[in-house]
């Protein structure tokens, strides 16, 4: 019945979003197309292993996401898969609808890619609490869901912001699938308050269940038994976040519940820019993947260096070093020296 009311939803609003235009042309109003490619080649000095780590995406819109209707599509090429298909209903500042296969909600952190922070690849928080390759559930959706949400700003200020902005949704739980696999629903909210232009402090949180794949193991040591069998996981973030025009800091922490085992991440970054061009990032990254266990903690320390080519950043290559210490002594520390190139356009149709 839950999934019956879901999908009549899906179908209701972007039928109700249409309605709203006064034709059919007024949807494809600015459309946009930008492609992306990342070459990124890591080494592991004690593995003595080289890893390449290729990305591509294709992304189109259509519409003014500030006002009125818009769309956004998103292909990663390498897998032949979107990461996103959403449309979005915006009458009013204060309130929009969003429906469709979207980013989670609950990770402010998540509104960013890596490298608009100088860096290369999330924090472990990230990867292992929103839905990456190495997330405690097994489900690697990119941190994306399919759902709907409705999000919105307050207290319109000058520069172009906003004091309070919103956001809260529910999803299916079964990443970037657009078919239900079980008769819950996951509870998204994430709410921002920006006093200052340059100044943003977060707070998150989730609430959901998933099913563990078949062949996968739950964080309790348990297995998949049947598709009625869901595990219960809990996300909660809070951050602070400062970005001036050289310099920039931010931080978040992330604690999570998996299917009974609690785990904790913080993650700081400053960086600015030390010449035209350059700019210099460093982070440190711990992850605590079972408070119960004080030999499961991991702290990541990374430093990035990034050479814009172009003035609009669509071209830069950028080199990172990275060392990991263990809390469990038997575990040596790792080191990885990662480069990369991107290659960016943007072009309004």
């Amino acid at each position: 019945m839950r999934l019956k009311l879901l999908t009549a939803i899906l179908l209701f609003v972007p039928g109700m979003l249409f309605s709203q235009t006064t034709s059919v042309a007024d949807w494809f109003k600015h459309p946009s197309l930008a492609a992306a490619a990342q070459f990124i080649q890591g080494y592991n000095f004690q593995e003595q292993k080289f890893t390449p780590r290729p990305l591509a995406m294709l992304k189109t819109s259509f519409g003014d996401s500030k006002k009125g209707i818009s769309a956004d599509f998103i292909l990663d090429v390498a897998t032949g898969r979107f990461l996103t298909v959403a449309g979005q209903w915006q009458p009013v500042p204060q309130i929009g609808v969003r429906v469709g296969l979207q980013k989670m909600l609950f990770l402010y952190d998540n509104t960013f890619a890596p490298y608009m922070y100088g860096m290369m690849g999330y924090s472990q928080a990230t990867s292992f609490l929103a839905g990456y390759s190495s997330d405690l559930t097994h489900i690697n959706s990119r941190s994306r869901d399919v759902g709907i949400s409705l999000n919105g700003a307050f207290w319109s200020q000058e520069g172009g912001y906003y004091t309070l902005s919103y956001a809260v949704g529910v999803f299916n739980g079964n990443g970037n699938n657009f078919v239900d696999n079980n008769r819950a629903k996951d509870i998204h909210a994430r709410l921002v308050f920006q006093p200052l232009r340059q100044l943003k402090i977060s707070l998150g949180a989730m609430n959901g269940y998933y099913i563990v794949p078949e062949g996968e193991s739950r964080p309790n040591g348990g297995h998949h038994h049947s598709d009625e069998d869901l595990s219960c996981r809990q996300r909660v973030s809070a951050g602070v976040w400062y970005q001036s025009r050289t310099l920039f800091a931010r931080a978040e922490n992330i604690y999570g519940i998996t299917d009974g085992m609690h785990s904790n991440g913080f993650m700081a970054i400053v960086g600015g820019n030390v010449a035209p061009r350059l700019q210099l990032a460093a982070r440190v990254d711990n992850f605590k993947l079972d408070l119960a266990d004080p030999l499961s903690a991991s702290t990541k320390l990374d430093i990035c260096f990034t050479h814009h080519l172009t003035n609009d950043g669509t071209l830069y290559y950028a080199i990172q070093y990275g060392h990991t210490f263990y809390s469990d002594p038997a575990r040596p520390g790792t080191d990885l020296i990662q480069v990369c190139l991107n290659i960016a356009f943007l072009r309004n149709l």
